[in-house]
């Protein structure tokens, strides 16, 4: 007495009026060739599926439309992989003045990297030094060397050459004295703001690093989650949460570079719906916001009408989802917080100061013209050279490879989710010792309720033969 008809599971649950716990008054939900129908007396709830591909369970559906899904996800990951290719070359927002020819900061490094940069000291300073015409830091400071260098050699010349006033025995060389007291001055000064400034800058880059590899760990955590506790029982959201999740590294990348919108939207459609990413783009908060707001509303989704065991698993959600935004926030902070601009401005006028005088020492010492044009070029690279160090490493977004970090972390979202998930040997093994000792649950559990729905049958027809008060005998 089958008909078709199997009962899957009986939930006691208080009569509200949401959507989310019990359909429309159609009582009806159509997916693909199966219906499931809802039949609530009082407080109980019946879920009994029917299904009209010859008796199959919905559950082999359910897998095929689990299967599909993935295969979408993976095909729509590779479109955005072809679309953003985790190469430094195919980073269209990243600063090409700052990109050197060789090891760079730009690119994350491999054991190859490594082993070349650290060849023996004669090697690596030969290397250093044939790349140098090449250097883009030299390239920058070129130009204001090149003017200390002609303000040391005019200075030098005048210095030794002109004559002031009716007195032909006084020079200008005369304001010499006192020069290299005043060097001396400067110089302690000079070392110490320099040296705090390229640690600032240093440690502003170290916490931007930082903030990328936590939030690459804390998307594959949730992601692993997802897979694991909601992709068997809610696979759809699990799905679309992964989808947000995965343009969330490339919305961060275009907060801090300042990308354009077009060059976001394509992101956000190849992963999304047009709807979904004009829904992203269309909100008074930022992009990166929005998708924290949308992976909140997926996750208060799946904890509806969950039972109590479901709070570790939410609590492991919403834990991951605070560590990103913790993170999106953290590189909003160190983009809008400088190292205070008094600081540089200081430094810089100190040091004009100082490669001012130099000239003014070096005469004083006896030193030829040539030597204090050369003395002050060298003085010079040094000094800019350093104090352009920290002012690239102050921000340190253009010069992180976020291409490669954007992919390595959509790339981790997508392997674990679409991943086989292969159970390790001990656990599956014991899992099929305990289907040989114990019972099968699911079948007793199928002939209980239908001997429930028998019973709940039969008291119907002999209350309906009571109130048409007909003397009927009792069936057997």
């Amino acid at each position: 007495m089958h008909c078709g008809w199997y009962a899957l599971v009986a939930l006691i649950v208080p009569a509200r009026n949401t959507t989310s716990a019990f359909l429309p008054n159609e009582g009806l939900l159509t997916r693909g060739a199966s219906r499931r129908h809802y039949c609530r007396r009082d407080r109980l709830a019946l879920v009994i599926w029917s299904d009209n591909n010859n008796g199959n369970h919905f559950s082999n559906n359910d897998d095929v439309l689990k299967e599909e899904e993935l295969h979408r996800l993976s095909e729509d990951l590779d479109k955005l992989k072809a679309l953003r290719p985790p190469e430094p070359s195919a980073d269209f927002s990243a600063p090409t003045a700052i990109i050197s020819a060789g090891s760079s900061y730009t690119r994350l490094w491999t054991h190859k990297t490594w082993m070349t940069h650290g060849n023996p000291p004669h090697l690596r300073y030969s290397r250093h030094i044939m790349r140098w015409p090449y250097s883009t830091s030299a390239a920058k400071i070129l130009p204001a060397v090149l003017m200390s260098a002609f303000y040391s050699l005019v200075m030098s010349l005048s210095l030794k050459h002109v004559h002031i006033g009716s007195i032909a025995d006084y020079q200008l060389g005369a304001m010499t004295k006192g020069a290299s007291a005043a060097m001396a001055t400067l110089s302690l000064p000079l070392a110490l703001l320099l040296t705090l400034r390229a640690n600032a800058s240093l440690g502003r880059l170290s916490e931007a690093r930082g903030l990328w590899g936590r939030l690459i760990l804390r998307g594959r955590n949730l992601s692993s989650v997802l897979r694991t506790y909601v992709m068997s029982t809610n696979p759809e959201l699990a799905i679309l949460a992964t989808r947000y999740l995965s343009v969330f590294a490339w919305s961060i990348k275009a907060l801090v570079r300042n990308e354009s919108i077009e060059s976001q939207r394509e992101v956000y459609e190849t992963m999304l719906t047009k709807d979904e990413a004009d829904w992203i783009l269309s909100q008074n908060i930022k992009p990166t916001l929005a998708i924290i707001l949308a992976l909140r509303h997926i996750v208060a989704d799946i904890a509806v009408d969950k039972d109590a065991t479901f709070f570790v698993t939410h609590s492991s959600l919403e834990s991951c989802i605070n560590d990103l935004d913790a993170c999106s926030g953290g590189c909003e902070r160190i983009l809008g917080s400088p190292i205070p601009p008094t600081y540089s401005r200081h430094l810089s006028r100190i040091m004009v100061m100082y490669l001012a005088i130099l000239p003014f020492a070096l005469v004083a010492s006896g030193t030829p013209s040539l030597g204090v044009v050369v003395a002050s070029a060298i003085a010079s690279y040094v000094l800019i050279g350093v104090d352009e160090i920290g002012m690239e490493v102050e921000n340190p977004f253009p010069m992180m490879p976020l291409q490669q970090l954007s992919s390595a972390f959509q790339n981790a979202v997508g392997e674990q989710m679409i991943g086989e998930q292969i159970m390790i040997p001990s656990i599956r093994e014991k899992k099929k010792e305990d289907k040989i000792l114990q019972p099968n649950l699911h079948d007793l559990t199928l002939s209980f309720m239908h001997l429930h729905l028998c019973h709940i049958y039969w008291r119907r027809t002999m209350w309906l033969q009571f109130q048409l008060g007909l003397n009927t005998t009792r069936p057997v």
